[in-house]
């Protein structure tokens, strides 16, 4: 079954001091982040950030159990969060030494579990000027694990195709059958074509403005 969110897109920005809460940064999806309510996971690299948007559609255009799912992953704390949001990722196509480090893929895990994670969720505005946005930080750097992997998939980003998938798991009878969130798949990267992550314009994210919006844990 095909992904409840649709991708709209991925940002990958080279810079040595990663962004948090870069859904405030202006030049995130060309500028367009407002268009929809989104679901934005943006990993926190060594080298940059790397940033994967997904459209959230209303309740009633989603399945049931999803709607449970994303629903009570909204009204969640930190640790209801980390307990529930995991990562699937597969080696579509790539050198044996990928597929070693980065595993078979044959079942997601609980990104929480091993890697720091941070939510700037901002609801939609009740006069509908300001879309959803829900943020989750992935911070890859403060985990030795995760740094290692990436690592070795940087070396090798030319011939690798890696998959993506993120499920909210399912706690409840009603939230079953488990779905999958959002997906997306990358495929022969060029890290030195991508562009350094845009400085910010004046006058925009300012920390004060980021406080107002955000229901950050």
């Amino acid at each position: 079954a095909p992904a409840a969110f649709r991708c709209r897109g991925v940002d990958i920005w080279l810079t040595d001091n990663p962004e948090r809460h870069i859904a405030r940064h202006p030049s995130v999806l060309g500028g367009k982040l407002n268009d929809e309510d989104t679901f934005l996971v943006n990993f926190l690299l060594p080298f940059g950030n790397f940033v994967a948007y997904f459209a959230v559609p209303s309740p009633e255009e989603m399945e049931p159990n999803v709607a449970r799912v994303w629903e009570g992953f909204l009204r969640g704390d930190q640790q209801y969060r980390d307990a529930r949001l995991k990562m699937l990722s597969v080696v579509a196509d790539g050198p044996w030494i990928v597929r070693r480090a980065v595993g078979p893929g044959s079942a997601p895990a609980l990104l929480g579990k091993v890697i720091p994670l941070q939510y700037y969720f901002t609801p939609p505005s009740p006069d509908g000027k300001r879309r959803g946005v829900y943020e989750v930080d992935v911070i890859i750097s403060f985990s030795r694990i995760a740094t290692a992997i990436l690592n070795v998939v940087k070396g090798h980003t030319r011939s690798v195709t890696l998959g993506f998938a993120f499920i909210v798991e399912a706690a409840t009878a009603e939230e079953l059958p488990e779905a999958v969130l959002a997906s997306f798949r990358l495929h022969e990267l060029r890290l030195e074509d991508c562009p350094e992550l845009p400085p910010w314009s004046s006058g925009e994210g300012g920390e004060e403005e980021a406080a107002e919006l955000t229901d950050e844990d």
